[in-house]
């Protein structure tokens, strides 16, 4: 994250420095970019932006149409990402173009159309499927999930443990085998979602996670702490200041949330209120019965950070290379009226879906074209002509792609609920900065409620600590998307 952001500020003021701002275009391009992260994003400004690039039909549509269809899945404009993601599933499936095909297997990779790394695919589909089932297009929908886990299927035998390991769509397809009535199905579709098979550095990967956020934790308490005194004795006092230094860890969290700040609606005390949950999981294993899923009707789709990054790697970037987003939030507490609800199961780590995308007939034939270049280019005589040779590798990626995605899932009692989403660290340590809460959700009686939700900073926070800050980045990340598609 915070390699991202230097280089985002470094573009920012390369053009600055340059003798101009940030061009209209920039800064449209990094609010649309910027958004799903933003505390004070316009979802459907956004997409009306991204419109144009996506109205092209070029090699890259693919790119923008999941970009626009991230912009209204988060703006609950449903409909238009529905239809949006259709046309992309089209162009994915049956898109060809041979002469740009044959350029890209001889030069630049990005002079083909776009279609998506595997993951990218797969959540397409995911997608496609879950605004199907809300539809109540059950068999639909059953398809587009099952489509979901093939598109993520590697066929590589260096990541062969990794097949079918979309733990998403195989949440989702065993709902859809319940609403069909075939529950045999459905248990073996949950048995598959609740299988996480470990890959290569995982476990020291998330062991350095855990040291940096516990550090950042320590940081943070005593600034926190400052904010709060700074503000409350400031004259006039900042109106809606509240104490964000309690970074308590899960099992301290209380059972009902206190009342909010002055500048938000007020939930329950503690104690105020029956919890509205009827039944929920007490574990991982409770959660993946039919038993328990049969019984549910409230179903909350929660995404979480920033997807994958692809960047360029090797000698004239033959090479691509995916990394993981930067963002805090790994666990989540759920709380219906200022009530502990019980926490969001985790199913999909995007890195892990890239991550184990293993090394394809693509990635060798960038391979040749990399060393063969590299040999001609020290060569007497035709050492000109290779270096301009472009076998720059396809850096093109789906910037709104979520980080992870966790479900929550219960049965509650029908009703209009507060739903407040309290954010944990890799540690289980509270995040204050990243609650957010939406008022007056409905659980209609004798139905399925489903709704897709996300995470962002200081959602809930009427005192961020430097707007401008978030303006900024916004800026900077503009500058650096254009730039960086303008690259290929």
């Amino acid at each position: 994250m915070k390699t991202t952001v230097f280089l985002c500020a470094a573009l920012g003021l390369a053009l600055l420095a340059g003798g101009c701002g940030p061009t209209r275009e920039q800064n449209q391009m990094g609010r649309a970019m910027y958004a799903r992260i933003d505390r004070d994003a316009d979802y459907n400004a956004s997409a009306r932006f991204l419109q144009k690039y996506c109205a092209a039909r070029d090699k890259d549509y693919v790119m923008w149409g999941m970009d626009y269809a991230s912009l209204c899945l988060m703006g609950g404009n449903y409909d238009a990402a529905k239809a949006e993601l259709l046309k992309v599933h089209a162009d994915i499936t049956k898109a060809e173009d041979k002469t740009k095909e044959t350029v890209a297997a001889i030069a630049n990779e990005s002079a083909k159309i776009f279609k998506g790394e595997p993951f990218e695919r797969a959540m397409v589909c995911c997608y496609l499927g879950l605004l199907h089932y809300m539809d109540e297009d059950y068999n639909n929908g059953r398809i587009f999930f099952a489509q979901g886990d093939m598109a993520d299927a590697t066929t590589e035998d260096d990541m062969k443990d990794f097949r079918n390991d979309f733990g998403l769509a195989h949440y989702w397809l065993g709902r859809s085998f319940l609403r069909l009535n075939q529950p045999d199905n459905a248990r073996v579709a949950f048995q598959k979602a609740s299988v996480h098979v470990p890959r290569k550095g995982e476990e020291s990967e998330t062991a350095s996670l855990r040291k940096a956020q516990a550090r950042e934790r320590e940081r943070r308490i005593p600034l926190e702490k400052k904010c709060f005194q700074n503000a409350t004795s400031a004259k006039p006092p900042v109106v809606g200041a509240a104490d964000l230094s309690n970074c308590c860890l899960e099992a301290e969290l209380p059972s009902a949330l206190p009342a909010g700040p002055p500048a938000s609606p007020a939930l329950p005390a503690a104690g105020a209120a029956e919890s509205p949950v009827l039944l929920a999981a007490q574990n991982a294993q409770q959660f993946f019965s039919v038993d328990f899923q049969k019984e549910v009707n409230l179903i909350l789709v929660i995404e979480t950070g920033v997807g994958p990054i692809k960047y360029l790697i090797g000698e004239n970037g033959f090479m691509d290379a995916i990394r993981r987003g930067g963002y805090s939030e790994r666990k989540l507490m759920v709380y219906l009226d200022g009530q502990k609800a019980g926490p969001a199961q985790p199913l999909l780590d995007m890195f892990h879906q890239a991550d184990t995308r293993g090394t394809s007939e693509k990635d060798r034939a960038q391979i040749a074209k990399g060393v063969s270049q590299s040999v001609l280019r020290r060569m007497p005589y035709v050492g000109s002509v290779a270096a301009l040779w472009n076998v720059r590798a396809d850096h093109r990626f789906w910037h709104l792609i979520p980080g992870e995605v966790h479900v929550y899932a219960a049965k509650v009692r029908p009703g209009r609920y507060s739903v407040t989403l309290q954010c944990l660290d890799s540690n289980g340590a509270l995040l204050p900065r990243y609650r957010v809460t939406r008022y007056h959700v409905p659980v209609r009686e004798g139905q399925e409620n489903v709704y897709l939700l996300h995470t962002y900073p200081e959602a809930d926070n009427a005192v961020p600590i430097d707007p401008k800050a978030n303006q900024d980045a916004r800026v900077n990340y503009g500058a650096f998307i254009l730039m960086y598609q303008h690259q290929r």
